[in-house]
């Protein structure tokens, strides 16, 4: 289900297998490095005691508060990561991003925050009602077992209730514009998942990049940790994608409208604009 590799050799053969399920981890990438060591000396500037024990500080949640505030969409760091993208020859001359965006999930899962938290059972498509849609993620910390991302890869292709029928991404905006946090920051799941669901828990190091379409279902793992743990993530839509016909199925999204507004092209920073 996840299928290391190196560089894409076909581009079409890539998006095809991506869309179908296949969960893609890049390793060995020069620029994937930079990107968690240029990450490692930003939090040292506000933080120089180890990652991974974060959650033992007194003051735990306010630290990890502003580390994702100063982390989130800087220059260098999009810029690291437009050259990763041409390091594997990912095509970027028609594609799309939304924020580069790191996140602290803390080792107690009962000490999850609005701001550094542990996410529940979702589709990132529940979101943006795009199937074109692509996810990066990838540890700036090494990962323990008990703190990683979970995949539930049969419920790719199978329908699971939820609330996108009644969630707003523009409510969602406002409300947050207001500091107000009654309102999720995502659709939420309805239905308990069938019992023995296949799990596929992540196991990657720092300086490798999971690559996966964004209609997987998948969370954070529930189970208490000894680590804290560090990750950055982004999403990204390819016109070329759209054009051609080249997307993930939708078996349960029903959003009443598409939010492409999130994705700003690679180079010009224009708008996405889906007719």
């Amino acid at each position: 289900m996840i299928e290391e590799i190196n560089s894409i050799k076909n581009q079409n053969t890539f998006k095809k297998s991506l869309f179908r399920g296949t969960i893609f981890k890049f390793s060995n990438s020069k620029n994937a490095l930079k990107i968690v060591d240029t990450i490692k000396k930003e939090v040292q500037n506000y933080y120089s005691n180890n990652l991974e024990s974060l959650h033992l500080e007194k003051d735990a949640e306010l630290i990890s508060k502003q580390l994702i505030s100063k982390l989130k969409n800087q220059d260098q760091l999009l810029n690291l990561f437009e050259d990763f993208l041409k390091e594997i020859n990912f095509e970027i001359k028609d594609c799309y991003r939304d924020k580069f965006v790191v996140r602290i999930a803390p080792a107690e899962f009962k000490k999850a925050t609005y701001e550094a938290s542990r996410i529940g059972i979702h589709r990132d498509t529940w979101g943006t009602n795009i199937f074109e849609q692509v996810n990066w993620w990838a540890p700036i910390n090494n990962l323990d077992q008990t703190n990683t991302l979970i995949f539930y890869p049969e419920y790719f292709n199978q329908p699971i209730k939820n609330t996108t029928s009644t969630w707003d991404l523009d409510t969602y905006f406002k409300k947050r514009k207001l500091g107000e946090f009654d309102y999720p920051s995502a659709p939420q799941l309805l239905d308990d998942l069938k019992k023995e669901t296949k799990t596929i828990r992540v196991n990657i190091n720092p300086g490798e990049i999971l690559c996966f379409s964004g209609s997987h279902l998948h969370s954070s793992s529930k189970e208490n940790s000894n680590t804290s743990r560090f990750s950055y993530e982004i999403r990204t839509v390819s016109d070329s994608d759209i054009r051609g016909k080249r997307y993930a199925p939708n078996v349960d999204c029903a959003l009443n409208a598409k939010y492409p507004k999130i994705f700003k092209h690679m180079v010009t920073k224009n708008i996405l604009e889906i007719n």
